[in-house]
């Protein structure tokens, strides 16, 4: 979705029409299309709100949020993984093959990556440990993104972070976080 907001609807709506135009031409968009109204507005953010729950009922749901430079390496890093996952499931045939949807935030760089797992609703170690992580991490740094964005480290991502920062900094960050919280009872062992 691209979501734009101005002061003139005849200028805007000249203005977006151009971007589809040129971004079809392109290749960067495939298909799109133009609300007209405020109820096809609101239609499409219902769509888009109700990726991630439709998708939890799938499977079990790896949710990964990353950051990527450019636009190019939002559906890069799907074929790479897509290829990675494949010659895991490969070699797994009585498995049903993990899917990848994505959604995010071009304007930013954030990339919601989850991989669902069709009718299997329990987490796979050997999936996560051997086709996912932290091959995908490795994927998102050769691409100079980030692999925390809008929501953050978080508990299972921290023990990732020798990958992105080094150990002195690692150092500064305990010892502010030792500053400000000498006590260890802010958000114990979630990130330091």
């Amino acid at each position: 979705l691209v979501e734009t907001q101005g002061f003139n609807m005849e200028h805007d709506s000249i203005q977006i029409h151009r971007f589809l135009e040129k971004s079809m031409e392109t290749g960067t968009v495939v298909d799109g299309i133009v609300a007209q109204d405020g109820k096809q507005i609101q239609n499409l953010w219902e769509i888009r709100e109700s990726l991630a729950p439709k998708i939890s009922t799938k499977g079990y749901i790896y949710k990964y949020d990353v950051s990527l430079p450019r636009l190019l390496d939002f559906h890069d890093i799907v074929l790479e993984m897509n290829a990675r996952l494949s010659s895991h499931y490969y070699n797994l045939p009585q498995q049903q093959e993990a899917k990848i949807v994505t959604f995010g935030h071009v304007a930013d760089g954030n990339l919601h990556f989850n991989v669902v797992t069709p009718g299997k609703f329990e987490k796979d170690d050997y999936l996560l440990n051997n086709a996912l992580e932290p091959y995908l991490f490795h994927s998102v740094i050769r691409r100079k993104g980030s692999i925390s964005a809008e929501h953050g480290l978080g508990c299972s991502k921290n023990k990732y972070l020798p990958l992105v920062k080094c150990a002195e900094t690692l150092e500064m960050m305990r010892a502010i976080k030792f500053l400000l919280d000498p006590e260890g009872i802010l958000n114990p062992g979630k990130v330091l």
